[in-house]
């Protein structure tokens, strides 16, 4: 009975993860014309397209979206949040853009960036990125894609 017992309580601790302090989700919307099957990316491209009535309008949504999500240190959550997203086009050669997004203090929160309309248009696709979280003037976390350097 006791090894049972034993068996359970580390079972109990081999699931406990420590939850990240920063979630990331891209999106790229690449085409005009919407997807012909009822999935996930067609209701993206529905909930990005709201609105836009003209073709210029959709082309001015083609892009990168880029949603960001924040949570802790609680130590912390009474000051202000800054999110740095740095990317890198093809067109643009190793020139590199920043995006820069402050948030109020809380201990939760979320934010989009998006490249899109003509930075997309004439810049091309995003090769790399690197996403900075910081609390104050603390880093508290960083995420990059592979080619990042």
């Amino acid at each position: 009975m006791r090894w049972l017992a034993l068996a359970a309580f580390l079972g109990v601790i081999s699931c406990s993860s420590i939850e990240d302090t920063l979630g990331f989700r891209q999106y790229h919307l690449r085409s005009l014309t919407l997807e012909r099957e009822m999935n996930t990316p067609r209701a993206e491209q529905l909930r990005r397209f709201h609105g836009a009535v003209t073709a210029a309008e959709k082309r001015d949504r083609l892009g990168y979206y880029y949603s960001v999500q924040w949570n802790g240190p609680a130590e912390r959550a009474d000051e202000p949040v800054r999110i740095v997203f740095q990317y890198r086009q093809a067109a643009t050669g190793s020139a590199t853009r920043e995006i820069v997004i402050k948030a109020v203090p809380g201990f939760r929160g979320a934010a989009e960036f998006q490249v899109t309309g003509p930075v997309y248009l004439e810049g091309g696709r995003v090769l790399s990125w690197h996403l900075s979280y910081y609390r104050g003037e603390r880093l508290v976390e960083t995420k990059q894609s592979y080619l990042w350097e």
